[in-house]
C-alpha cells in the first residue's frame, strides 16, 4: 500500500473543514494508462484519501474513452471534475502542491453553493448573457495560483451554464502551455484570449471574465459607507502584518490593504534560512503564520490597493475600489517590485520563458531544461540553487567578478557546481512563441554570444512602489525610497515607512522590527503629537523634516 500522502495533522484539518458540506459532491477522475503515470497514480491517491475524510464526497475514476469522458469531453490525463452534474468545473493535471488547496476549496464551495465572490462580482455577473471559458495555468509551487483558479470557480458556481472553469498544470500540460504562451503562472485565459499575466484583483478578474477581454480600469459597482480607523496599513508584507499586531496591541484600531498577495516577496521564497526561530522554512509558511496572527487582530482586505490618500482636518480620508475610509496615521509598507532588464525580447517573452520568480514559474523546466538566472545578489543565487535543486540545467549571469550574495549562499553554489558567467550581462532576448536564446556581451572584451536556453529568471534587485509616497509627496532618497528617522517617522506627521519601501536591507527580520516600531511610533504621536508645540518625538531622533 503506498504510503499516505495527507498527513495526521492535514487530514484532521480537512475534517474540520469538511463539516460546512451541505450535500454529496462528485469527484471524477479521468485517467489514460501510459500518459502521465506518475501523476495519475498521485491524483487518484489525492481523491481516494480525501473521500475517506467524508462520506459526502463521492469519488469516481474512470478512463478516458468511456462513455463518460466523452460526454464530459475529457481527453487529457489525469483530469478531475467537480460536480459536472451541476457545474463545469475541471483541474487539467493533478491538484498537487499548492492547487491541493484549490480542490479542497472547490469541493466545499460546490456541495454548499456558496463562494468567495463578492456581493461586487455577483453584481458584475449578474449581467452575463455569453458562455465563457476560463483557463487559469498554474503550477504546484505556484502561491497565487489558487486565488485565481478560486475565482474561477466561484464564477462557475454563480452562473452555472454560461462559465466554466478549468485550472490547467503547465508541467503536464507542456504543449497547451506554449500554445498559449503560458510558462509563467498564474495566467489566465477568458474563450482563449488572455485577460491576466498575473494575479489580478478580483473586481478585474470578473470585469475581464465578463467583457471577454483584459481591462484596464474598473469602475466600482457600488460605494461603501465611510469607515472609521486609527491606522491604515498599505502593504500585506511583514512590515505591514507586524505594523498592524502592534497598532492593535496598543489600543489602535488598523485595517490592511494588500494589492495582491499577502506575504510579498516572502511568499515566493523557495526557503528562508536565516529568521531566528526556524533553521529552514518555506517563505509561503512562514509569512502565513504571519498573517494567521495578524488577522486575529485586523483585517486584511487582499486584491483591494489603496487609490488616493488625501490630508484633512482630522487626519487622513483613504480612497479604494471598495469605498472610502478614514484614518488618524498611515502606514506604508508597499515593499518594492522586481527590476526589469529592459532588454529587447524581454517584454515581449514576459510569461514566456522570461520570469522575476523561480518559486512560481521554475517548476516547468524541472525535467533537465537550460535556464540562465540574471544577477548576483541573494535572490539571485537563492533562485539557482532552487532551479538546480528541482533539476533544471542552470546557470548564472553577473555583471561583475564576483557576488554580492552571502557567503553561505555562495558556497553552497559552488559546490553544486553551477556555473557563470562572470563580467556579462544579457544584450537581447530571442524566440518564436518562447524563449529560445539569449544574446550575451563580455563587458570587458565586448564579444558578443548566443545561447540556447529555456528560460530566464531575472534577479536584478528591486525599485520601490513609491507611487503614493510620491502621491503624497514624501521625501524620498535617490533611488526612490521613502527617508525615515529611527522611529519609521516619514516628513509628514502620522505618515511612517516601514520594510523595503524604506530602503536599507531587505530582510524579514528588518521588515518586523520597523513594522513593530511604526506602529509603536503611531501611538505615541497620536497620545502626544511631538509636532504641536516643544515636545520631542521620545525613542527617536527628530522627525524626517529636519534630517
Amino acid at each position: 500500500m503506498a504510503e499516505e500522502i495527507l498527513t495526521k495533522d492535514v487530514r484532521e484539518s480537512l475534517k474540520k473543514s469538511f463539516t460546512v458540506l451541505a450535500g454529496d459532491v462528485n469527484v471524477h477522475v479521468f485517467t489514460l494508462e501510459g500518459d502521465n503515470d506518475q501523476f495519475n497514480e498521485l491524483t487518484v491517491q489525492i481523491v481516494q484519501e480525501i473521500a475517506k475524510l467524508d462520506k459526502r464526497i463521492k469519488a469516481h475514476f474512470h478512463t478516458i474513452g468511456d462513455e463518460d469522458s466523452k460526454r464530459y469531453g475529457v481527453e487529457r490525463s489525469p483530469t478531475v471534475l467537480i460536480s459536472p452534474e451541476k457545474y463545469s468545473i475541471r483541474f487539467t493535471g493533478s491538484p498537487q502542491g499548492e492547487e491541493g488547496r484549490s480542490l479542497v476549496m472547490a469541493l466545499i464551495m460546490a456541495s454548499t453553493g456558496h463562494t468567495i465572490a463578492s456581493e461586487d462580482s455577483r453584481t458584475r455577473l449578474a449581467r452575463l448573457k455569453e458562455k465563457r471559458h476560463v483557463r487559469v495555468f498554474v503550477s504546484p509551487t505556484c502561491p497565487y495560483c489558487p486565488q485565481q483558479v478560486l475565482y474561477a470557480v466561484s464564477a462557475a458556481i454563480e452562473r452555472p451554464g454560461l462559465v466554466s472553469a478549468e485550472a490547467v498544470e503547465i508541467y503536464e500540460n507542456r504543449d497547451m502551455a506554449e500554445k498559449f504562451g503560458a510558462m509563467s503562472v498564474p495566467r489566465t485565459f477568458v474563450n482563449n484570449v488572455l485577460t491576466a499575466p498575473g494575479l489580478e484583483p478580483e473586481e478585474y478578474f470578473m470585469e475581464s471574465l465578463v467583457e471577454g477581454k483584459r481591462v484596464e480600469h474598473v469602475m466600482p459597482a457600488g460605494r461603501e459607507t465611510l469607515r472609521e480607523y486609527d491606522v491604515v496599513i498599505l502593504g500585506g508584507g511583514p512590515a505591514g502584518l507586524t505594523s498592524a499586531i502592534y497598532a492593535e496591541r496598543s489600543g489602535l484600531r488598523s485595517i490592511i490593504f494588500e494589492r495582491a498577495n499577502v506575504g510579498g516577496q516572502v511568499t515566493i521564497t523557495p526557503v528562508v534560512e536565516n529568521y531566528p526561530g526556524f533553521a529552514r522554512i518555506q517563505g509561503k509558511a512562514l509569512v502565513d503564520m504571519m498573517a494567521q496572527q495578524a488577522a486575529q487582530y485586523a483585517p486584511i482586505v487582499q486584491g483591494i490597493g489603496v487609490d488616493g490618500i488625501k490630508k484633512t482636518g482630522k487626519g487622513f480620508e483613504v480612497s479604494t475600489k471598495r469605498g472610502l475610509y478614514t484614518a488618524r496615521a498611515i502606514i506604508l509598507a508597499t515593499g518594492a517590485a522586481h527590476r526589469t532588464l529592459d532588454v529587447p525580447g524581454e517584454g515581449d517573452f514576459t510569461g514566456r520563458g522570461v520570469s522575476y520568480c523561480a518559486t512560481c514559474d521554475g517548476y516547468i523546466f524541472k525535467d533537465g531544461r537550460t535556464v540562465i538566472v540574471v544577477g548576483g545578489g541573494n535572490t539571485a543565487l537563492t533562485y539557482a540553487l532552487y532551479l538546480e535543486s528541482i533539476g533544471a540545467h542552470v546557470s548564472v549571469v553577473h555583471r561583475r567578478e564576483e557576488f554580492r550574495a552571502e557567503d553561505r549562499l555562495q558556497q553552497s553554489l559552488f559546490q553544486r557546481n553551477i556555473p557563470a558567467h562572470w563580467n556579462s550581462r544579457v544584450k537581447a532576448i530571442t524566440g518564436t512563441k518562447v524563449v529560445e536564446h539569449v544574446r550575451l556581451e563580455d563587458l570587458k572584451t565586448g564579444n558578443t554570444k548566443d545561447l540556447k536556453v529555456d528560460g530566464v529568471f531575472v534577479a536584478i534587485g528591486y525599485r520601490p512602489n513609491n507611487d503614493m509616497a510620491v502621491k503624497l509627496g514624501l521625501e524620498l532618497d535617490p533611488e526612490g525610497y521613502i527617508k525615515v528617522d529611527r522611529s519609521q517617522r516619514t516628513s509628514m506627521p502620522l505618515v511612517y515607512a516601514a520594510g523595503d519601501i524604506a530602503g536599507g536591507e531587505k530582510q524579514i527580520s528588518v521588515a518586523v522590527g520597523q513594522g513593530s516600531i511604526a506602529a509603536i511610533s503611531a501611538f505615541e504621536d497620536l497620545s502626544h503629537p511631538y509636532w504641536k508645540g516643544s515636545q520631542t518625538p521620545s525613542n527617536a531622533e527628530t522627525a524626517a523634516t529636519s534630517g
